[in-house]
């Protein structure tokens, strides 16, 4: 039934050319009967028609080329057979891909013939006929097919999605006066999203922001962004359905921009799992922040292909597992990038707990901080004085190095050395010099005394 409709179709466009020859036929003919003989005009007729046609091919193929961005022999000769078939009506849609957006007229949308699309330097797609995929296309102009159709549109950019409750909002609160049903379960969807639980049942939500890109080297297949056609079908042929909904419905196909978020969203409820309220907020201060901890672990798990296991107890163990994460993303065509967690949140009676363990233990918190403070100054105490007696003991005795070890020095050089060098100690620091200007004037007179003096031995 569908081929003879399409043969049906396909005889329509040709009833076409048969209609256009016939009536400039029949013009040409009217004009030779009206100048005179038809018998003798008709070989004139005829090499007319011949030129008409022929200039009408040239006429395509010159211009073709200016029309349609072609490089080369192949694709001109293309563009000439959609520019005919366009004329006769039996062409295909013509697209336009920006930034992995599609632009296309609603006319185009019933078009099954061979069409064209053209890709920006950040765009690429998969083709496919109803039966198979046909494969990926980037960057550049591609010649569709009969029935050919668009299996998906990819981003070359490097992609960042934000999920979780926004910032003005309190996602544990009940439901507010003068808050319609739907703005609340919005708000209760967007914390879900990202909505946690410590080893002692405590729930946290937080906001998590992650960036990725189809995998592929900057400058590959002609973009600046990188155009890896392997990545391109895997990421596309790899989107899940969802068969439960219609498939006019825009939602039915979920997108492989939400795969690395949903990722980072599963690896985040496991390690928030293994850590209690206290030990993500502990009342001492300590060097490890565990957020920035979790964040490294996930990015991780997320870029490698093994990475160090953490026990039930947020402890990390001396051996490497196998990332599945990873495996996934790579199989997938998705590069990894980075994340950022922020905006903590917990139910307002946690808050409150929270800064009630604030209020009440902050004395014994600030004297312990104290005393490591206290300790800490002691320690670079210690190690400022032994600094300041060897810088002393080597400004003094810098003399005494000039001079070769073979010669023995007598009492009255050797004190002679020792002296300059303080002077030399002072005069180099200009602190010194402010402070102990007397001192100086001292030293140096003890000098000219000791030159004076005979020998002191």
């Amino acid at each position: 039934m569908a081929s003879k409709h399409k043969k049906t179709s396909i005889n329509k466009h040709y009833n076409k050319i048969f209609i256009y020859l016939l009536f400039y036929i029949l013009i040409m003919f009217a004009g030779i009967s009206i100048n005179g003989d038809l018998q003798s005009n008709f070989g004139f007729g005829i090499l007319v028609l011949l030129i008409f046609f022929f200039s009408f091919f040239i006429f395509l193929i010159f211009f073709g080329q200016f029309i349609l961005p072609v490089l080369n022999l192949p694709e001109r000769i293309k563009a000439v057979q959609r520019l005919i078939l366009y004329l006769l009506g039996d062409h295909g849609p013509a697209f336009f891909v920006e930034n992995g957006e599609l632009r296309e007229r609603r006319i185009d949308r019933s078009k099954n013939g061979p069409g064209v699309i053209i890709l920006d330097t950040a765009s690429a797609a998969v083709l496919r006929t109803p039966v198979k995929y046909k494969g990926a296309i980037g960057p550049g102009i591609a010649f569709t097919e009969r029935n050919d159709l668009i299996a998906g549109i990819v981003d070359l950019h490097i992609q960042s999605q934000n999920v979780g409750p926004r910032q003005e909002e309190d996602p544990f609160a009940p439901h507010q006066k003068g808050e319609s049903n739907a703005s609340y379960e919005a708000r209760m969807a967007r914390r879900n999203e990202t909505l946690a639980v410590t080893r002692d049942g405590i729930q946290v939500c937080v906001n998590v922001s992650v960036r990725f890109k189809l995998d592929s080297k900057p400058g590959e297949g002609n973009s600046a962004y990188g155009y890896n056609p392997i990545s391109v079908e895997k990421a596309v042929i790899g989107q899940s359905i969802n068969f439960e909904k219609p498939e006019d419905n825009p939602d039915r196909i979920t997108s492989w921009k939400w795969y690395p978020v949903n990722l980072t969203i599963d690896i985040l409820r496991e390690y928030i799992s293994k850590y209690t309220l206290n030990e993500i907020f502990p009342l001492s201060r300590s060097d490890i922040n565990l957020i920035d901890l979790i964040s490294n672990q996930i990015n991780q798990r997320l870029t490698q292909s093994h990475y160090y296991q953490i026990d039930s107890y947020g402890k990390e163990l001396n051996e490497t597992v196998f990332s599945k994460e990873f495996d996934l993303l790579t199989k997938r065509g998705i590069k990894f990038i980075d994340l950022s967690i922020t905006n903590l949140r917990f139910p307002a009676q946690i808050e409150e707990e929270l800064h009630t363990r604030w209020r009440t233990s902050w004395l014994d918190v600030a004297n312990n901080e104290k005393k490591i403070v206290e300790h800490e100054q002691a320690i670079q105490s210690l190690s400022g004085q032994d600094q300041a007696l060897m810088d002393y003991a080597y400004g003094t005795s810098k003399h005494l190095g000039s001079y070769p070890g073979t010669i023995d020095l007598s009492p009255k050089e050797l004190l002679t050395s020792l002296l300059k060098g303080n002077l030399d100690t002072i005069s180099q620091d200009p602190e010194l010099s402010s402070l102990l200007g007397s001192e100086y004037k001292d030293i140096s007179e003890l000098i000219e005394w000791v030159r004076s003096q005979g020998d002191l031995s």
